[in-house]
């Protein structure tokens, strides 16, 4: 699974960093250790762990990293993926134009779909990218047809040609052809149709996840010649924010209160979750009080069993507000 893949795949890579490497392999053995003893505790007492669940084995995956001073040791591989993604952006970007809106929204999803195959925290894709590196034109025309495994592509097409969302709040998952070939464009498109937009990432590394911080220095470099970010990002209608998170998966009642005080001072009508992590394993079942989408690729044979699929099928989940959904300050 992919808990057994994350420490032997990160002395893997220390050892072929040479003189680039990130973490000695001496912490990185330390950091297995701790982790694979929390583990064993579990197996031996399950009982005294109460209820677990994928977010706290995560947290003390995590907690294992930091407390070897284990920082971001995938930072080289999420530079390389966005340096990667960033040349291939502009002729995407023409593509998009050429097409037509209805044209365009599929295909906007689709490249979301294509770009959230860079995932090192599953067995993989992980071996994908550690093999030969993934294109993102080929993963894309490589896509699983329609009807997806969960597929409310036809009503979110009806929606779109509607009355534009106020505002939209974006939580993201990963560096690379995932930020910025998958969600920066579906976010263009939300700003180009009136669209307010929030994009939330993590505040602190985890896995290959885009933290804020390298988020906001992606979209300074795109804004430099897209006028239409650029121009957005001046006039207050596109924001980054941390949110507060620091896993590959995320509990929506335990974000920072920047975000909380950014969702309240605006007019968020939808809601967009991404990632096998954040709209599967995490936030499948939820239901908000605004129109969500959750869309991810599944990239983990045992949620593909959960959800009576097979490997690399796509969700793309919309459900309009309920009254009696969960509220993060919607």
């Amino acid at each position: 699974n992919s808990f057994a893949i994350i420490f032997p795949r990160l002395m893997d890579q220390a050892s072929r960093d040479g003189n680039r490497r990130l973490v000695p392999l001496e912490r990185l053995e330390q950091a297995r250790d701790d982790f694979n003893a929390y583990l064993d505790a579990i197996a031996r007492e399950p009982e005294k762990f109460g209820r677990l669940s994928i977010i706290e084995i995560c947290k003390a995956r995590e907690r294992s990293l930091r407390r070897f001073d284990i920082d971001d040791p995938y930072r080289h591989a999420k530079q390389r993926e966005n340096d990667t993604a960033l040349k291939l952006l502009p002729d995407l970007l023409k593509q998009l134009e050429e097409l037509s809106p209805s044209m365009r929204s599929e295909t906007l999803v689709r490249g979301i779909f294509a770009g959230n195959i860079f995932d090192l925290g599953a067995v993989d894709t992980e071996s994908r990218f550690r093999d030969q590196g993934v294109d993102f034109h080929a993963v894309r025309g490589e896509l699983k047809g329609r009807p997806w495994l969960i597929d409310d592509f036809d009503q979110w097409a009806v929606r779109m040609d509607g009355q534009p969302y106020r505002g939209a709040l974006l939580f993201v998952d990963n560096a690379g052809s995932d930020i910025v070939l998958g969600m920066i464009p579906f976010a263009r498109e939300l700003l180009r149709r009136g669209t307010e937009v929030i994009i939330t990432a993590n505040t602190s590394p985890s896995l290959n996840d885009v933290t804020c911080d390298e988020l906001i220095d992606l979209l300074g470099q795109i804004a430099a010649w897209d006028v239409l970010l650029a121009d957005s990002v001046a006039s207050g209608r596109l924001k980054i924010v941390p949110s507060g998170n620091w896993l590959p998966l995320i509990d929506l009642s335990c974000v920072s209160r920047t975000l909380v005080e950014t969702i309240e001072a605006g007019k968020i009508d939808l809601l967009v979750v991404e990632g096998m992590g954040r709209a599967i394993e995490s936030n499948l079942d939820a239901r908000f009080n605004c129109d969500v989408l959750k869309i991810a690729m599944i990239k983990d044979k045992g949620v593909a069993n959960v959800l009576g699929g097979t490997l690399y099928d796509l969700v793309f989940k919309f459900e309009q507000s309920s009254p009696a959904g969960f509220s993060l300050g919607l």
